[in-house]
Order: C-alpha cells, then sequence, then structure tokens
C-alpha cells in the first residue's frame, strides 16, 4: 500500500493488481476477433482495447508511454528474431527496446489494415491509439484505458476480480509475467526500467513470492 498525506491527513491509496496474463490475452484476441461480427459504433474503441490489452501486457510500459506509440517504433524483424519495440518512457527520459509476441504483432498488422480500410480516406495516423472518432483528432486517454479496463475487470473478463484495477494493472501483469517465466528479477528490473533492484522486489513483492515457494517446499505433518 501506499500513504498519500494531503491536508496533513493520512490516506491510504490501495495498490493495483495485475491481472490473470493469459485469460487477459484470451479477452483481447477474442475481442479483437468479436469486432469483425459487431456493427455497433464500438468497433474502434474495442478493436483498440484489445491491442492496448497485448501491447500493455507485452511491454509493460507506463500508460502514458503506451499511448504515445507509433507504428515506426516497431522493429518487425529484430536482431533477436522477435519483432520490437523501440520507445522513449518519460518518467526515466531513457530510450528502451522491448520485443513483443509475433501473435500481438499480427494482431497490430491487422489493425493497421482495418483502420486503413475504414478511416483511411485521410491518411493514417502516426499513432497506433489514434481515436479517430474524436472530434478533437488525438490519441485515446489514460481516462479512456482505465475506464475500458475498470469494466472488464469488474466483469471478470480479465480473470478473478481484483480489488483495484486499472490501467497500471497492465504494467505489473507484463512484469509478473515475465518474472514467473524467467525467475530472474534482472529481467522484469528491464522490462520496468528501475533503476535499482530492490525497487523492482518492492513493486512486485517478490520476497513475499519467494518465501512462500520455500515454505511450499517444506514437509508438513
Amino acid at each position: 500500500m501506499y500513504i498519500c498525506i494531503r491536508n496533513n491527513k493520512r490516506k491510504i491509496m490501495k495498490t493495483t493488481i495485475s491481472f490473470d496474463y493469459r485469460i487477459a490475452m484470451n479477452y483481447a484476441t477474442n475481442l479483437f476477433l468479436a469486432v469483425k461480427e459487431d456493427k455497433s459504433t464500438y468497433k474502434l474503441d474495442k478493436r483498440t482495447e484489445a491491442i492496448m490489452i497485448m501491447l500493455g501486457i507485452d511491454t509493460a510500459l507506463r500508460i502514458s508511454d503506451l499511448l504515445k506509440l507509433k507504428y515506426s517504433d516497431i522493429e518487425v524483424a529484430g536482431e533477436y528474431g522477435k519483432p520490437l519495440i523501440h520507445t522513449y518512457v518519460t518518467k526515466t527520459k531513457k530510450n528502451i527496446t522491448i520485443p513483443i509476441s509475433m501473435c500481438t504483432l499480427r494482431h497490430l498488422e491487422n489493425y493497421k489494415s482495418w483502420v486503413e480500410l475504414c478511416y483511411g480516406d485521410n491518411g493514417v495516423s502516426e499513432f497506433i491509439f489514434f481515436n479517430y472518432n474524436s472530434k478533437n483528432k488525438t490519441t485515446y486517454s489514460r481516462q479512456w484505458a482505465h475506464k475500458r479496463l475498470v469494466i472488464a475487470n469488474n466483469e471478470g473478463l480479465l480473470g478473478n476480480k481484483v480489488e483495484v484495477a486499472g490501467a497500471h494493472s497492465l504494467r505489473k501483469t507484463g512484469a509478473n509475467h515475465i518474472y514467473e517465466i524467467t525467475k530472474d528479477i534482472r529481467d522484469a528490473q528491464y522490462l520496468l526500467g528501475h533503476k535499482n533492484i530492490m525497487q523492482t522486489e518492492t513493486y512486485l513483492a517478490v520476497d513475499k513470492k519467494k518465501a512462500l515457494e520455500r515454505l511450499c517446499t517444506l514437509a508438513y505433518n
């Protein structure tokens, strides 16, 4: 938990909780594909939400950096045989390179083709998360992202409903997923862009996870 002090009053702010990686990815994939049969005016919103979840979990970027991604940031054939995203992280003021899955890349390519078909009369924006239905012609906002994820969480579409959900949940989900796979906190640290490893351990509550893993290996009578 975080403690926020306002007007000399201590207010406890609960931390955002991660989603279930597998279920969240399945939801995003199904949402993207289901739009083919959807005749509502929310097609763009739904497909953009799907891409946001895929890229958000793959990259673990903060939502402000995620929504600023451009198609030109993507290197389809990276030097490691994986598609890569090269982008600038506002908080750390550093450039970072992050791999994404081939599945996410394919959906992103389909998304761009679909956008070109539906909204390409005046050209397609360089920004992936550009809102073509917006009167102000801007990218989707973090408020929109937060709202969509809260709704999906409340409906149990991202796994078991978590107490505190929001746009930051994508970042935590991505980092948790990498740590669970590699068991190397340094990989999660790189993905999150943290300066020191203790920051990452605190962020993911790794000490608690390690302690529980050790306890579970003990033989209890």
